[in-house]
């Protein structure tokens, strides 16, 4: 099969536990890029924390792509938005309610990569990794201190392991039904529009670029990966990669920290 679009998670699939991109993945996802293979960082992350990473593999113009947001904006890398699905104003005091009401630390992201939560005593610190990573600002904000026609793409409950363990079940309890609940790494556990995932955003842009999705390769760790493996044609987990995600894969790599990325482009792009 040859493979003309690589979709890529980011976060201990990419990237290194240090947050960097190994020799030999760039090295190969420059190889595929030459040889016309679309590169596609897919992401939980804002625009502003993905850039620095697609400018070093030299992913740039209006020909190429970038997922943010967990699949919630489409773009190119001349920021043309193809594609963009908000949480409403309505949602978003409904959800501020639901974790003051259970004193929950949070944030809340817009469509600029600006970050905002309520006024605390202290901060979690996964909050404020989320609002150095979008480097869009930290907005210290209640929804009545907002225009009524304040949206955002994604909901953040923030804590440590333990504490998302024991919320998990209630956060999807209360809102499965209407939203996609997921935890997309440690620290994090997101709420996206219902139709929003991964999955959804590499079908809507494998159909824009008239990409059949057998022609797609996909990779990840998390379970916020599972729907792209899913829809690939070929899906690949890391070494790393939670046992979920290894269960729907076609094929584990090594793990992220031992170039698995560039060990399967290498294997089945090239």
């Amino acid at each position: 099969m040859t493979y003309k679009l690589i979709a890529l998670d980011m976060d201990d699939t990419l990237l290194t536990t240090q947050k960097s991109i190994s020799d030999k993945n760039k090295q190969m996802i420059k190889q595929a890029l030459a040889r016309g293979i679309k590169v596609v960082l897919c992401s939980g992350r804002t625009h502003n924390a993905v850039i620095d990473y697609t400018n070093q593999l030299g992913i740039t113009g209006k020909d190429q792509y970038m997922i943010t947001n967990g699949g919630a904006i489409i773009e190119n890398m001349d920021q043309e938005i193809l594609f963009e699905n908000s949480l409403s104003n309505a949602f978003y005091r409904r959800f501020v309610s639901f974790v003051k009401e259970h004193h929950l630390h949070y944030n809340v992201v817009d469509n600029q990569a600006k970050t905002y939560t309520s006024p605390e005593e202290w901060f979690d610190k996964y909050t404020i990794t989320q609002a150095f990573e979008n480097d869009g600002g930290l907005y210290i904000r209640e929804p009545d201190q907002l225009p009524n026609d304040f949206e955002i793409v994604k909901a953040i409950i923030n804590g440590n392991e333990a504490e998302l363990d024991n919320i998990s079940p209630l956060v999807h309890e209360t809102f499965d039904d209407e939203y996609f609940v997921v935890r997309t790494g440690v620290g994090f556990l997101e709420i996206f529009p219902k139709d929003v995932n991964k999955g959804n955003a590499v079908k809507h842009l494998a159909s824009i670029l008239n990409i059949s999705l057998d022609e797609i390769m996909a990779m990840g760790d998390r379970d916020n990966d599972i729907p792209m493996l899913k829809v690939a044609g070929k899906g690949v987990a890391m070494a790393n990669a939670q046992p979920g995600v290894k269960a729907v894969a076609d094929h584990v790599t090594t793990d992220n920290n031992h170039d698995g990325v560039g060990n399967a482009i290498e294997k089945f792009a090239l």
